[in-house]
């Protein structure tokens, strides 16, 4: 829960930051789909502790936004410091966008790993595997904290309405995603 906790804090920060944000490293080159928009591992500039760090970007054209910024090295032990696990998840955002799975994130298990995930429809299992969490994490409040990011509430305190969230008949939470409204919000 700390590791999310900070991750999406300073996701929240960078948010405010987008001109520091430098697109240099494409983990996997996709062909730019839809509606022109890229999910793409990079660097941002953590002006706290004045260094770069991997991030995962949303990009198009137009703007750029960090959704994930990569600094817990919890999972580096087994092989997945942070520019890999930004190198891991990028590619899984782009092909649930390509795919048509970016439509709802919820969250599931994978190979008995809590997982964030998306899904076409409400009420559907994981479709596209997006980020392993720990056991210890909690998985509905990192989704909540991922929806703060894409619906542009992370830069206010946390306070979420159950508006945007959906409940299906096994309490599952799914939120709506909309990429294309995330990069066009200031």
């Amino acid at each position: 829960m700390k590791f999310q906790l900070l991750i999406f804090s300073l996701a929240a920060l960078f948010l405010t930051e987008l001109s520091n944000i430098l697109p240099t490293k494409q983990a996997k080159s996709f062909p730019i789909a839809q509606g022109n928009i890229r999910f793409v591992c990079s660097q941002s500039y953590d002006s706290i502790n004045k260094k770069y760090v991997p991030a995962t970007l949303a990009w198009n054209p137009q703007h750029k936004k960090p959704i994930v910024i990569w600094q817990n090295e919890d999972f580096s032990e087994s092989g997945f410091n942070p520019q890999t696990r930004c190198e891991e998840v990028s590619p899984r955002f782009q092909e649930a966008y390509d795919n048509g799975s970016l439509k709802y994130l919820t969250y599931g298990t994978m190979n008995e790993q809590p997982v964030i995930c998306t899904a076409r429809f409400l009420g559907e299992d994981c479709d596209t595997l997006i980020i392993t969490l720990r056991h210890q994490d909690n998985t509905e409040q990192t989704l909540q904290q991922l929806s703060d990011i894409l619906l542009g509430y992370a830069d206010a305190p946390l306070e979420q309405s159950s508006d945007d969230l959906v409940k299906v008949d096994n309490n599952r939470i799914y939120i709506e995603v909309n990429v294309e409204n995330f990069l066009s919000q200031p």
